[in-house]
């Protein structure tokens, strides 16, 4: 059977020559899953991250190529900065833990690590979480003053495309671009498989007892970070991957388009060749001694009418309006060579694409689970219309609200090393909520003897830093009527409801005696 083929014409556009001619669509340098051994399935990582016995597993889906997604779709990258910023915060706050009493020089040295994170403790957070929403998952290196027993000093984040997991799930190979190899060990996990500490070799990947290894000779600790998905224990799955065939999809549209004008609005053309032709004889693969197919030496891509056909194609696109002339060889005398050009389409398809396009960006946004307000789209439809505060909620509390909690408690592992037992870690939010409706329901109930104080301390004593110094304070459970202790305005209402009796009284009185004057005036004045 004959092999049916298609290829692609690239040209020149100031020279007009032709650059290349493709046999296939190349999207294969945008391949996201990661490479596999054809003879043995494997997807661990080549043969030079096995040393002294350590096997590396590399990522399922290739970092590399998920980094370069981010330049070939702007909403994704948009969608990663968002949730990276909003969940990384502007600032921090080392906050009281209720019910321990705070101790000032513990928090001192937690803020001097926490400080000593230049240049701020919430960027190297940020560019963590940035590498983790969208190559799935990020890595922060927590440094020493010296050996393993020293006090931590900083923390710094590390580009996680560079780290490969070890199947221990303890160790982390880091490899550059220069081909350095540095070996780290997740925080907390500087353990043997018998349960004792150990110290692991930073060049070479391999145990130590605990806290023989100087400080150049050492493995630093990492904080390690993951979109967890099931398949994916070592390195998490991005949020993007589900939205990939609609991404590239997107892709072929702008290229489509811009190919168009590119080719200064050309029609597409098919072009069928037909009859009793010569073609370039020569194969361009031929077979060795071994049977084994490899590319014909003697094969010349310019003598094939495919390669001749794509000239005069060329000229057409580069000079507009001009005339086509393709002479194709016939064979014998009377050979029957018909040629046909066939217009297939001069629409522009921006017109057709562009729902598909607002539909693929509404795809990549709910991947993320972003705001759309967040990004600057304000449109009227379901994504983000009259449910924008149940969108925003959503956002705050369902995406950004559990990164936020899985870094804190990260980095209050660091504060539990350092003996900090009453301060707690807490990142403050790039936009504050907003507690003006619960206030105003909390000062309508209070205003109206409906909560107490202790009510009060107990809804906002977390957002406000409200304590309670002494609990058997009687007065903590005192109810207020427009800020009048309710006793008051009780006794206040008996006092009032006896001096208004009282002033009754005294009126009826009053009118009593006036009655008896004018009756008598009545008796003196009637006539005889």
């Amino acid at each position: 059977m004959a092999k049916s083929e298609s290829w692609i014409v690239t040209v020149d556009e100031t020279t007009g020559d032709v650059k290349d001619v493709i046999n296939e669509i190349e999207m294969g340098k945008y391949a996201i899953k990661a490479d596999v051994d054809p003879t043995t399935g494997s997807k661990q990582t080549p043969s030079d991250h096995y040393a002294h016995g350590i096997t590396v597993i590399d990522p399922k889906y290739n970092p590399y190529n998920l980094i370069e997604l981010l330049d070939l779709y702007s909403y994704h990258a948009d969608c990663v900065d968002a949730v990276a910023t909003d969940a990384s915060g502007v600032d921090y706050t080392l906050k009281p833990i209720e019910g321990r009493d705070e101790v000032e020089s513990e928090k001192i040295r937690f803020t001097e690590v926490l400080d000593n994170s230049k240049p701020s403790i919430n960027i190297h957070i940020h560019r963590m979480i940035y590498d983790r929403r969208s190559i799935g998952y990020g890595a922060m290196e927590v440094i020493r003053e010296s050996t393993s027993k020293s006090p931590i000093t900083r923390l710094k984040h590390i580009p996680s495309h560079t780290l490969r997991r070890h199947t221990d799930m303890k160790r982390v190979l880091y490899t550059d671009d220069t081909g350095k190899k540095v070996w780290y060990v997740l925080y907390g996990k500087n353990y043997d498989d018998d349960g004792n500490p150990v110290d692991v070799h930073m060049k070479t990947g391999e145990f130590h007892p605990y806290n023989s290894l100087s400080m150049e000779e050492k493995a630093n600790e990492l904080l390690w970070t993951m979109e967890y998905a099931p398949g994916t224990n070592y390195y998490g799955r991005p949020p993007i991957i589900a939205t990939l065939p609609s991404i590239q999809s997107d892709l072929a549209a702008v290229r489509y388009n811009t190919t168009f004008f590119q080719n200064y609005g050309m029609p597409a053309f098919a072009v069928t060749v037909t009859g009793d032709f010569q073609d370039y004889e020569e194969e361009k693969y031929i077979k060795d001694d071994d049977g084994r197919e490899i590319l014909n030496p003697d094969y010349d891509e310019k003598q094939t009418l495919r390669y001749q056909i794509s000239q005069q194609v060329k000229e057409v696109i580069r000079n507009p309006h001009s005339a086509i002339c393709i002479t194709v060889p016939s064979e014998g005398v009377d050979g029957d060579v018909e040629i046909k050009i066939t217009q297939l389409s001069v629409d522009v398809k921006e017109g057709s694409f562009r729902m598909m396009k607002k539909d693929i960006r509404d795809e990549v946004i709910h991947a993320h689970q972003v705001d759309p307000s967040r990004l600057g789209i304000f449109d009227s439809g379901n994504l983000n219309g009259t449910n924008s505060e149940v969108t925003k909620a959503s956002y705050k509390y369902g995406t950004i609200a559990p990164i936020k909690t899985e870094v804190e408690s990260m980095i209050n592992q660091i504060a539990a090393e350092l003996e900090v037992t009453s301060w707690k870690f807490v990142i403050n939010d790039v936009d504050p909520i907003d507690h003006s409706p619960r206030k105003e329901l909390a000062d309508f109930l209070f205003a109206r003897g409906a909560m107490t104080i202790m009510d009060l301390i107990n809804n906002f004593g977390d957002e406000f830093g409200l304590a309670v110094d002494d609990p058997d304070d009687a007065y903590l459970n005192s109810r207020f009527i427009n800020n009048v202790p309710l006793e008051q305005v009780f006794n206040q209402s008996e006092q009032n409801s006896y001096l208004e009796e009282k002033s009754i009284l005294k009126a009826l009185d009053g009118n009593l005696w006036q009655d008896d004057d004018l009756d008598d005036e009545d008796i003196d004045d009637e006539p005889e």
